[in-house]
């Protein structure tokens, strides 16, 4: 378990503020199954909008609602999963899941913007903060017309230079316009000698942001465009009154960029699958369900 000093524990409790109402306005459906919760999303495959969460103030996640959660992920076409941040994981808890079966899946660090204050000593590349600008001949800004807003969301699902076949549905552009004319995202678009290769996305949610996506070029992975999305990225976040600016690394080296560029880690986001035989169920009392119905979104609000 990773614990939280006495400083970090509001700036998580805001973050996980933000995270529920992500979620709401996706919109996950929830729903309780004993000790945990079964989180499903028609639309989206996403592990953490798909999955069993420990209920909240639990400090033991009793296997037969394990089982049934999974059962049902499964029956909606979802891989089951248990998914929690170590933060908040009391003593033994992983034990207890390791000793069911359970195997460690994915492990993510939840990182905030933290910069390193103070001058660089002289001849030496600065780091752990992001930079005072960004270097040529890479580029980045935020979208706002519609036409980059369409390069943005070519780039975005695909990471190549889209405008020989830019996105012309106004149907699919329409939400990214209404959530930057809202203040509520910024849609970062990155260049490399003029060619769009690099898009990022922050939710705004003041006082919090998050960095919820970050994509370039394959062929151009290492030429700045990283750098150049991220350091945008937390300007676009304080401009838009957020002072906490948050971000999960999929991968080890998504962290080390992180890293470099002033995020520092705060927790561990944990993802344990069952084996193929994990079961655990016993009969429900007479008129009780077995599986959840999730079937309505608890909220659609944002």
């Amino acid at each position: 378990m990773t614990s939280l000093d006495r400083t970090d524990q509001p700036i998580y409790r805001q973050i996980q503020d933000h995270v529920a109402a992500s979620a709401r306005y996706a919109p996950v459906i929830v729903e309780q199954v004993g000790t945990v919760d079964v989180l499903f999303h028609p639309d989206h495959l996403d592990r953490h909008l798909n999955c069993a969460r420990p209920h909240d103030g639990i400090a033991w996640a009793q296997r037969r609602d394990l089982t049934v959660a999974f059962r049902a992920l499964e029956r909606l076409g979802r891989a089951p999963r248990l998914v929690f941040e170590d933060a908040l994981a009391p003593p033994g808890f992983r034990q207890q899941v390791e000793a069911m079966g359970l195997a460690l899946d994915d492990e993510r660090a939840l990182m905030i913007y933290r910069p390193v204050l103070g001058p660089d000593p002289p001849g030496e590349t600065p780091r752990g903060r992001i930079p005072a600008a960004i270097e040529p001949p890479a580029a980045a800004e935020v979208a706002r017309t519609p036409a980059d807003l369409s390069t943005w969301l070519c780039v975005a699902r695909a990471g190549y230079d889209p405008r020989e076949a830019p996105v012309e549905d106004l149907e699919e552009i329409e939400p990214l316009i209404a959530a930057a004319r809202d203040g509520q995202a910024a849609y970062i678009l990155a260049s490399y000698t003029d060619t769009p290769l690099g898009a990022a996305r922050v939710a705004l949610r003041p006082p919090t942001a998050e960095l919820e996506s970050l994509t370039t070029a394959p062929l151009w992975h290492g030429m700045g465009l990283e750098t150049a999305l991220v350091t945008a990225a937390v300007r676009a976040a304080f401009e838009g009154g957020c002072d906490i600016v948050f971000a999960v690394a999929p991968t080890a080296e998504r962290a080390r960029l992180y890293h470099r560029l002033g995020f520092v880690s705060l927790t561990r986001i944990l993802s344990y699958c069952p084996p193929p035989d994990f079961a655990g169920l016993e009969p429900r009392p007479e008129g009780e369900r077995d599986e959840p119905d999730l079937v309505e979104p608890v909220s659609t609000g944002a």
